[in-house]
């Protein structure tokens, strides 16, 4: 078996660990464990401005009329991941049941291409030309999408942002390539926030980095069923900053192709100065996809936005949403903090 696919097993093998409940087994899957703790479930539909439709899960606030003081929570899962990340660790261990349980309304948005969001208004998710986007167009679109609906149907003017891995990413996208949306969020809590990867410890993702040409045809197709649904471009994107040492939009290797969807004949850097929103940033130290090099290369470019940095010793990437100690070191600080961040 060739180097590249003992890495894909390898991977598929650590995703099916994480994702004890495949989401494939069922559409309802957020919703069945969400209820299964003892919480109220709702689902909703977003339209992107690109005609994606984004499946929303929600656990309501249990007091309605003190939520109302309240902003709610809009918390999002990273590459190979769904919204069921926040909540799968059960009642008393996930972030999402215990925002709830402190009054908050939460909202678990599922990017393109996951289980839960495989629809689109003119292509079937069996076309190829349904999987072309990179995580750009989750923060370009999916994401902009969600917090418009959540502050509309909420009534609220901003909303708190939680994110895991690329649910950080699409929020730098957004706020570099949509600077208005700034004004929309109160505070993001970002867990191992993912922007520059030159120091990236983890050869299996060095490996695919380097071999990212040979994901075509049935890997291509097995990333977009497993374990909740990705496209081949965002690995071929994430694979580009590996070697690139940028966090810059997507390279189409070919300088007529840059040349049309950037009028440059390089792909764009992202305008990390444009991000004014408070952050709190965690990290992990065993992290081997996220390293302190590459973290504090992000804080560098984040000129204009204040930020806590919160080093987590012995975590790993994972461990910042499954981790026992998780809800101790992590979720109880962000819950702590957040009336007064960076007072």
């Amino acid at each position: 078996m060739s180097s590249l696919a003992n890495t894909l097993l390898l991977m598929l093998i650590l995703s099916a660990s994480v994702h004890a409940f495949n989401p494939a087994v069922s559409k309802d899957l957020v919703c069945q464990i969400i209820n299964s703790n003892q919480y109220v479930c709702e689902r909703h539909l977003v339209r992107t401005a690109d005609g994606y439709e984004i499946t929303l899960h929600r656990i309501p606030p249990k007091n309605v009329t003190h939520s109302h003081s309240r902003q709610p929570f809009i918390l999002m899962h990273g590459l190979l991941g769904s919204g069921a990340d926040f909540v799968l660790p059960g009642r008393a261990r996930s972030l999402g049941c215990i925002l709830n349980d402190q009054g908050y309304d939460v909202w678990l948005p599922n990017a393109r291409g996951t289980t839960f969001s495989k629809r689109h208004i003119a292509m079937d998710s069996s076309m190829a030309s349904f999987w072309n986007f990179t995580w750009h167009e989750i923060g370009y679109f999916d994401l902009p999408a969600v917090v418009d609906y959540v502050l509309e149907t909420t009534g609220n003017k901003q909303v708190h942002y939680v994110a895991h891995s690329q649910g950080s990413t699409v929020f730098f996208v957004l706020l570099s390539e949509r600077p208005e949306y700034n004004d929309k969020f109160v505070s993001a809590s970002l867990l191992a926030p993912v922007a520059f990867l030159a120091h990236l410890r983890s050869p299996p993702l060095r490996i695919m980095a380097a071999e990212d040409e040979k994901l075509q045809g049935i890997l291509a197709r097995l990333f977009e069923t497993t374990p909740a649904g990705i496209s081949r471009k965002q690995f071929q994107h994430f694979g580009q900053l590996i070697k690139s040492g940028k966090f810059q939009q997507f390279d189409y290797s070919s300088k007529s192709e840059n040349l049309r969807h950037y009028k440059s004949q390089k792909p764009p850097e992202y305008n990390l100065c444009n991000v004014r929103v408070p952050l709190q940033l965690f990290f992990g130290t065993r992290d081997l996809i996220l390293t302190k090099k590459d973290l504090e290369h992000l804080t560098r470019k984040l000129v204009n936005a204040k930020y806590k940095l919160h080093e987590l010793r012995g975590l790993n990437h994972i461990d910042l949403l499954y981790s026992t100690v998780a809800p101790r070191l992590i979720y109880k600080h962000i819950i702590n903090n957040i009336s007064h961040l960076f007072s």
